[in-house]
């Protein structure tokens, strides 16, 4: 008589019916160690990214955006990995990355097409901001943290409408309205921006953002007009 292999007794009898020591928070499937682990080899990668997003042609350039793509998924699973969303020094680091790309390669409006970054330079600034959208979504601390980094006024340099990059400037408009919802002092930053005009956008409007025009120059900003 043939044997099976029982995997459910198994697991009880080495961590005594005890799954989340296996399987990590939640019994997931994937330990929430794993996902620490990569977002330490982000902070001690940060120049290496920051060298891929202002434009250095690498070969590990598509790893690596794969890599932030599953911690932009990861940070967005706020019941699962609360080690993981609720880490600040994580969310500090991203912030700064983002900081420093920004600095070197700000975003410019409708580029020429030869003048275009490539596509893993925006997939990496994008990955990163998604990240700062789920870590800051229904938390104070983390939209604060945000804004004294300076993270509120980078962000808003990447709301910049480009056909080339539809989702980067959406995920922007997004994290605008996480690092808003509740947070009166990151509203009042956006209030106190100078316009001189602005650009409506149906998409934005029904989030209750409006793009602006700054100093003159082509939209390249968002304001946010919170709604009841």
């Amino acid at each position: 008589m043939k044997s099976t292999l029982n995997i459910s007794s198994g697991i009880n009898a080495e961590y005594g019916g005890n799954k989340k020591q296996l399987f990590g928070e939640l019994e997931s499937a994937v330990p929430v160690n794993t996902f620490l682990y990569l977002a330490k080899l982000f902070a001690r990668n940060k120049q290496h990214i920051i060298d891929l997003a202002t434009g250095v042609d690498l070969p590990e350039g598509a790893v690596t955006v794969r890599i932030l793509h599953i911690l932009a998924n990861v940070t967005g699973l706020w019941e699962h990995y609360t080690r993981i969303t609720h880490n600040t020094p994580f969310l500090e680091c991203v912030v700064k990355v983002l900081n420093e790309i920004n600095s070197q390669q700000p975003i410019k409006f409708d580029q020429p097409k030869e003048e275009v970054t490539p596509d893993g330079s925006f997939a990496i600034r994008r990955e990163i901001i998604r990240i700062i959208t789920n870590m800051s979504c229904n938390n104070k601390a983390h939209q604060d943290k945000v804004r004294v980094l300076g993270g509120v006024h980078t962000i808003l340099n990447h709301c910049v409408v480009d056909k080339q990059n539809p989702y980067l400037p959406q995920w922007s408009i997004v994290a605008i309205r996480m690092l808003t919802d509740n947070n009166q002092e990151n509203q009042d930053i956006i209030r106190s921006l100078q316009s001189t005009g602005i650009v409506q956008d149906k998409e934005m409007e029904k989030l209750g953002i409006e793009v602006l025009k700054m100093d003159g120059e082509k939209p390249r900003a968002a304001a946010v007009h919170p709604t009841d």
